[in-house]
């Protein structure tokens, strides 16, 4: 099983008025670092606000936009043209990937993998980590999210191991609901992280 939401994109394209552009193939320009108090701020900040809301909610569907849409949502509030910018970057980016979407398999494996990472100090102004993650059952994508670290951390060992720890209590939640039911999960459950510091305190009970 497939799901997709074509339609919704099309009319997100179309309001953006960018039905005859040319589609690109990331979702923000490569190497881009937004900041709040740069460009001159939008006059008008409500289609901003609404093009955002939009993408946040097909981001349900779309985990290749979830880091993007992150980053933009962060200023909603004093929106600039250094912002507007990037956001129609991304609606270019949903023309050319009309048809993406979560598939499912429609098999009997119940077992969950779950892949963390942690991009270190991603934030330049407030000096905070972003943690992602993202967990499939039976090979398929179930739950993902993006988001910044609540406190600064000292090292990039630091962050991966606080996006450890977020994967871990969405992991927790997953199997109680699974176990609730009736379904059994295999345990224990794999957990990828490619940072060996973070692994090694993990590891090493006399660090917990």
């Amino acid at each position: 099983m497939i799901i997709i939401q074509s339609k919704y994109v099309r009319d997100i394209v179309a309001d953006a008025g960018l039905t005859q552009c040319k589609a690109t193939n990331t979702p923000l320009p490569a190497g881009l670092q937004l900041k709040a108090a740069s460009g001159q701020q939008l006059s008008n900040p409500e289609p901003y606000r609404r093009l955002l809301g939009r993408l946040l909610y097909l981001s349900f569907t779309r985990p290749d936009i979830c880091h993007a849409t992150q980053q933009l949502s962060q200023f909603m509030q004093f929106p600039s043209q250094n912002h507007w910018e990037p956001a129609l970057h991304l609606v270019r980016y949903l023309k050319g990937t009309l048809y993406r979407g979560l598939h499912f398999n429609s098999n009997n494996n119940f077992t969950l993998e779950a892949y963390c990472d942690a991009d270190w100090v991603t934030c330049k102004e407030t000096r905070k980590s972003l943690t992602g993650y993202c967990i499939f059952l039976g090979g398929s994508l179930i739950s993902w999210k993006t988001k910044k670290q609540t406190t600064v951390s000292w090292s990039t060992a630091e962050a991966e191991y606080r996006s450890m720890s977020s994967t871990t209590c969405e992991l927790i939640w997953i199997h109680s609901l699974l176990k609730d039911l009736k379904i059994n999960i295999q345990t224990p459950i794999s957990f990828y992280c490619d940072n060996q510091a973070a692994l090694y305190i993990t590891a090493n009970p006399v660090f917990h």
